[in-house]
């Protein structure tokens, strides 16, 4: 075990050492910064509007603002006594609209002006004349404002926020997704490197194969986590100072933790093994191309069929449970007993890897002169492959 921490902290110093790791780092920062501060500067997705009134009564106001809540807007009124100022105050785009009232009731507003705008103004004139109506017809003016002043059906959203979350789960699936991409060339890179270059017998002499490979393994996985930690750092930040965020995304990163630390350990077990079938670096990446494309295609489904039945599937499936399974967080839809089941197959299935990867890296690394298949270095002996 020492000696594995050992070559983990191998890993990690020359990580720290090169640029394109701090580089990575800087732009998931500046990146997750930008994501969460932006959405307040820009606002709280309200539609706000300026109108300006002439010769209207309060219930005019009160019939407006009532509309406008039950529609996320904000209103502001604005009285004038003319009806030219009105007009002058909507060609200078100090208001939106101007709501003139009196014997010949007009809506005034510029060409191509918002639908909505004009929609709630016209309605709220609309009850405005009404009610002068109602008047003149006899009815004394309490009972005609009570008649009108009726609250707006009920809204009933259904789904609410569901957009929000489907768009955290494919955040979420997509940074995985290019984190494990990355640490599973990069491992496999490494091991493929120290092989060409016989730095691998060098270490051989020192310390066992499995403290090299599963070394690199968490050395690499270290740095790709404090790479991942530094686009979550502004996320936290923001929640914690009671900010607000996309449905979703912070239980996916929270609840999806396990299913993360999961796959980077399984996969990067998986390719740093098989980095050590190949003799030259340009080679590393073609080894993992299987993995891949594995991961293209689940990327797929976490983006935009979690919840489907295929979802359900592949999130207890190891290849696939650490895309899918934080993507099933983020929407709601995972069950404790599924996510239970689901992290004891990972379980399961990183020992088994662990096995694979340790006999096909001690078998592998050793031999040089060509390219190993995979079915080769299964079929023999660690003398086989060494001669």
């Amino acid at each position: 075990m020492k000696d594995t921490f050992l070559v983990a902290g191998r890993e990690v110093r020359q990580a720290l050492r090169l640029r394109s790791f701090w580089i990575v780092i800087g732009v998931l920062l500046v990146g997750s910064s930008a994501g969460m501060i932006i959405p307040e500067l820009v606002g709280d997705g309200r539609t706000h509007i300026q109108v300006a009134s002439v010769d209207l009564s309060p219930a005019f106001e009160t019939s407006l603002r009532t509309t406008a809540e039950s529609l996320d807007v904000d209103v502001d009124i604005e009285v004038f006594d003319h009806v030219e100022a009105a007009r002058q105050a909507v060609e200078s785009e100090t208001a939106d609209v101007a709501a003139v009232g009196g014997a010949a009731p007009t809506v005034v507003a510029r060409t191509g002006d918002n639908e909505l705008v004009l929609g709630l103004v016209h309605q709220a004139l609309g009850a405005e004349v009404l009610a002068a109506r109602i008047e003149a017809a006899g009815v004394p003016a309490a009972e005609a404002q009570a008649i009108l002043a009726a609250p707006p059906p009920l809204v009933e959203e259904l789904d609410t926020g569901g957009e929000s979350r489907r768009a955290a789960a494919a955040i979420v699936a997509t940074v995985l997704y290019v984190i494990l991409l990355m640490l599973m060339v990069s491992v496999a890179t490494g091991t493929a490197i120290e092989k060409s270059n016989r730095i691998s017998e060098v270490l051989l002499a020192i310390v066992k194969p499995g403290a090299l490979l599963f070394g690199k393994v968490i050395g690499v996985g270290f740095t790709g986590l404090a790479t991942l930690s530094a686009g979550i750092v502004p996320v936290a930040v923001k929640l914690a100072v009671g900010g607000e965020l996309p449905d979703g995304l912070a239980v996916a990163l929270l609840g999806g933790a396990p299913w993360i630390l999961l796959g980077v350990a399984f996969y990067l077990t998986i390719a740093g093994s098989l980095g050590s079938l190949v003799e030259r670096q340009e080679e590393a990446g073609s080894v993992v191309t299987p993995l891949s494309v594995l991961l293209v295609g689940t990327l797929l489904v976490a983006q935009s069929g979690a919840d489907s039945p295929l979802g359900a599937v592949l999130a207890h499936i190891p290849f696939t449970a650490p895309l899918v399974m934080p993507a099933r967080i983020a929407l709601g839809v995972a069950e404790p007993v599924e996510m239970a089941i689901s992290i004891a197959i990972g379980l399961l299935a990183l020992a088994v890897a662990a096995r694979f990867g340790s006999v096909v890296y001690r078998r592998a690394i050793v031999h040089t002169g060509n390219r190993l298949k995979l079915r080769e270095v299964l079929r023999r002996g660690t003398a086989g492959v060494a001669a």
